[in-house]
């Protein structure tokens, strides 16, 4: 290096030095986050199997009456269920995200 590169102060816009162990921390930290969510998903699933409350739309299938059910409750209850599985499988594309993403900063 030439003496004028020397006496030059440096350029601001290079970060500093960034510590080694604050990637890994915050590995561990996005690692806890997906695991997290990925609990949730799988216990938001476990309560909708157990209790699938738009089957309660559909009424009473063996009424005297008669045996068909109108469309517009079969509709309805199609919309409820294809809204808590597009919930669930946004949650947990964002949760395996955020574990993979954890795993590559602790590496």
């Amino acid at each position: 290096m030439s003496s004028k590169e020397e006496n030059q102060p440096k350029d601001k816009s290079q970060p500093e030095k960034i510590d080694k162990k604050t990637p890994k921390y915050i590995g561990i930290a996005l690692i806890a986050i997906g695991v997290a969510l990925l609990v949730f998903v799988f216990y938001e699933a476990y309560l909708s199997f157990l209790n699938p409350g738009f089957l309660n739309l559909l009424g009473p299938l063996n009424s005297s009456q008669s045996n068909s059910v109108p469309i517009s409750f079969t509709a309805e209850a199609l919309v409820i269920l294809l809204v808590k599985v597009a919930f669930l499988g946004i949650a947990l594309a964002a949760a395996s995200t955020i574990l993979s993403k954890g795993v590559e900063l602790i590496k």
